[in-house]
C-alpha cells in the first residue's frame, strides 16, 4: 500500500475493511486469468477440431461472475451483504456447469465413464454429451477464428513469445496498475460509500452480461471482437 494519503486531493479515508493492495492483486488477476482460459479453450477448440471446447468457455462464464461479485462486494467496502450468497450460489452453478462441459469434452474424445449403460445413457442424455466429435467448421471460419482479437482473451496469443516468466511479469504488472487505480481511485467517488443494493447488482450483471453476449456474437460471427 502507499505509505501516504490523498485527502488533501479531496479524497475520502480508506475505512478499515478496505482491501490491501496485495489483495486488489489477486482479486483482478483472477478475473483477467479467467478471461484468457475461456479465450484458450475458445481457439483450442480450433486447433483439435473438437467445438466442445467451446463449451468450456460457456461452462466458465459463472464463475467468472463469481470474481466479479467478490470484486464487487469489496467495491463497496462489504457493504451489500447479499452479493455474499450470490456469490456462492454462482460457484456452485460454474462448477456445476464446468463440470458439464469437461464431461462432454472426454465423451467426444472417446472417454468411458465407469457407469452402467443405463446410468451411462442417462448422464449423456442430459448433459447432451457428443459420442464423437462433431466438425462444423470451415476452413474460412478457422481462419477468421484464427485472426481476430477478442479483448483480454487474446493476451495468451499476444504475449505467446513470451517465456513463463515474462509473460507472468507482465500479466502481473498490468493487474497491479488496475488494483492501484481501483483501491485509490474509488475514494474520489461517493457511490463506493454507499450500500446501494441495485447499484452493486448492476456492477456484476452488466460485465457478465456483455461477457455473455461477446461469445454468443462470437460464435454466430468468428471475426467479431468484442469489447473487452
Amino acid at each position: 500500500d502507499l505509505p501516504f494519503t490523498f485527502d488533501a486531493l479531496g479524497a475520502t479515508t480508506e475505512p478499515e475493511n478496505a482491501l490491501t493492495i496485495a489483495t486488489w492483486i489477486i482479486h483482478v488477476s483472477s478475473l483477467v486469468e479467467f478471461l484468457v482460459a475461456m479465450g484458450f479453450a475458445w481457439r483450442w477448440a480450433d486447433v483439435v477440431n473438437n467445438p466442445t471446447w467451446k463449451g468450456l468457455t460457456w461452462g466458465l462464464l459463472p464463475l467468472h461472475s463469481s470474481g466479479i461479485t467478490a470484486c464487487t462486494y469489496h467495491l463497496f467496502f462489504n457493504r451489500i451483504p447479499i452479493l455474499v450468497p450470490l456469490q456462492a450460489l454462482l460457484t456452485c452453478i460454474g462448477n456445476t456447469t464446468a463440470a458439464i462441459a469437461t464431461y462432454r469434452i472426454a465423451r467426444s474424445n472417446g472417454w468411458e465413464p465407469p457407469l452402467n449403460d443405463d446410468l451411462k445413457a442417462l448422464v449423456d442424455k442430459t448433459t447432451n454429451a457428443p459420442l464423437a466429435v462433431t466438425q462444423t467448421q470451415t476452413a474460412t471460419e478457422k481462419a477468421a477464428e484464427s485472426e481476430s482479437l477478442v479483448g483480454f482473451e487474446d493476451l495468451g496469443d499476444a504475449l505467446a513469445d513470451d517465456n513463463d516468466y515474462t509473460f507472468l511479469i507482465k500479466l502481473f504488472v498490468g493487474c497491479a496498475v488496475g488494483s492501484y487505480a481501483i483501491k485509490y481511485g474509488e475514494l474520489f467517488v461517493d457511490f463506493s460509500f454507499e450500500a446501494n443494493v441495485w447499484l452493486g447488482l448492476s456492477v456484476v450483471a452488466v460485465p457478465s452480461v456483455l461477457n455473455a453476449f461477446k461469445w454468443y456474437k462470437r460464435s454466430q460471427d468468428p471475426s467479431f471482437e468484442g469489447w473487452f
